[in-house]
């Protein structure tokens, strides 16, 4: 499944100080094409007695190079009495009728729906993960919206590691090395369908006075000092940060989306 842009605006806009409410509750409905980025575009199935189905998700763990989630049990729709059309996609959405739809994914293959036929998922028949260059703990986060749990607005921070964060690497330091106050724009869709943000204004580091290490990875972090790793992303080539150098950020060079 992949998120829709009701769910990426929410959790960008976070970076933005804007907390995300997650629904009490998340329901799987059926389409017979592909309902698209927003979640309106495809077509719902239509029979008599056919309802949304309440969806539970496991806890987040390691899936697929990412962090994913799957149903914990399997999901009954009601039976039609008649013949109502081919299952090509499956939604997740906060609401039992209209409401937001919080993610999407094309079925591996295309499900019939017969005469007193009703449609069945078995447990783990409904994956949800995430790739890319957010943090596992934010990945983490993205996740357990459909387990009930908000996330709430941060103020953003920029800082400078050799290493990863989250595989045992070290943030420089020296005289006077300090993460900076990141501010991001508005969400923004791309010709891809993903939506992202850029940040809004440059932004640079103390000019050092002694040298500060070697930089691999950037990392945008949940505070000032501590707080958790928001999103990595690796230099293609290594840069010492030597006496002098002052580590300089355009407007829009530092970026967030999710895949």
């Amino acid at each position: 499944m992949y998120a829709c842009d009701y769910l990426e605006n929410g959790i960008l806009n976070a970076l933005r100080g804007v907390t995300f409410a997650a629904p009490a509750k998340c329901y799987l409905a059926l389409y017979l094409n592909d309902p698209g980025e927003s979640g309106t575009a495809g077509t719902e199935v239509s029979y008599t007695g056919y309802k949304r189905m309440e969806i539970d998700f496991s806890a987040p763990a390691d899936s697929n190079g990412g962090i994913g989630m799957q149903n914990l049990s399997d999901i009954t729709f009601p039976t039609p009495a008649a013949a109502a059309g081919t299952i090509s996609y499956v939604g997740v959405l906060d609401s039992l009728a209209g409401g937001n739809m919080l993610a999407r994914g094309e079925l591996t293959e295309p499900l019939v729906i017969g005469a007193e036929e009703p449609p069945v998922f078995l447990a783990g028949d409904v994956l949800f993960y995430l790739t890319g260059n957010l943090s596992k703990a934010w990945k983490a986060k993205v996740l357990n919206i459909l387990l009930g749990n908000s996330i709430r607005g941060i103020t953003p921070y920029f800082s400078l590691w050799n290493g990863s964060p989250e595989s045992s690497g070290s943030e420089l330091s020296g005289d006077n090395y300090k993460r900076i106050p990141v501010t991001f724009g508005a969400p923004a869709e791309q010709a891809s369908g993903q939506i992202i943000i850029r940040s809004s204004q440059a932004a640079s580091f103390p000019r050092p006075s002694t040298a500060w290490g070697t930089l691999t990875h950037h990392a945008i972090y949940s505070a000032q000092a501590s707080g958790e790793p928001v999103c990595i992303k690796a230099l293609d080539e290594p840069k010492e940060l030597k006496r002098g150098y002052m580590p300089v950020f355009g407007e829009g060079a530092v970026e967030v989306g999710i895949n």
